[in-house]
């Protein structure tokens, strides 16, 4: 018959072993929640083209109110500017001299801009592939071609144009 040390230390090795199960399994299950938020992560160029059309639309915004004769400072919400709602602090400098009535940057009128509805394929050489990346030409690996998203202006990519 066992004593009462022996089934002691047996019940302290049980009790080891399950701590150590435990740790494993939370490890475990800490990495699978780390891969699934990659997963749900949009791509990098997902996040470019989303900021690319927050820019775009911020610009169209502040044009419209300066035809309309809209002050964008002068709006207010909830008590404070709704331009500075709207405006990340590192931002204001640029969007204050907008809103104050200078220029708005020369655009092209939408007649005259030509914006790819597809991805539109590329001829682009060795030498020039940072050029058309800088631009925002992707490059498709499993084709080994450059491409022009969908929703950019075709106009910069016109020497590369298949």
């Amino acid at each position: 018959m066992a004593t009462r040390e022996e089934i002691q230390a047996r019940l302290a090795a049980i009790d080891q072993r399950k701590a150590q199960a435990l740790k494993t399994l939370q490890l475990k299950r800490s990495k699978l929640k780390a891969k699934l938020a990659q997963l749900d992560r949009p791509t990098k160029s997902q996040r470019r083209l989303d900021a690319r059309r927050k820019i775009l639309l911020g610009a169209f915004v502040l044009e419209q109110m300066q035809h309309a004769g809209i002050s964008p400072p002068a709006l207010s919400f909830q008590g404070k500017r709704f331009f500075d709602w709207l405006v990340r602090p590192n931002d204001q400098a640029v969007f204050e001299a907008l809103a104050s009535g200078a220029a708005l940057p020369e655009t092209k009128s939408p007649s005259s801009a030509r914006i790819a509805t597809t991805d539109t394929a590329l001829n682009v050489p060795f030498a020039d592939k940072d050029q058309a990346k800088s631009l925002g030409a992707q490059w498709q690996p499993d084709q080994k071609r450059w491409f022009v998203p969908a929703g950019l202006d075709l106009d910069p990519f016109t020497p590369w144009l298949a």
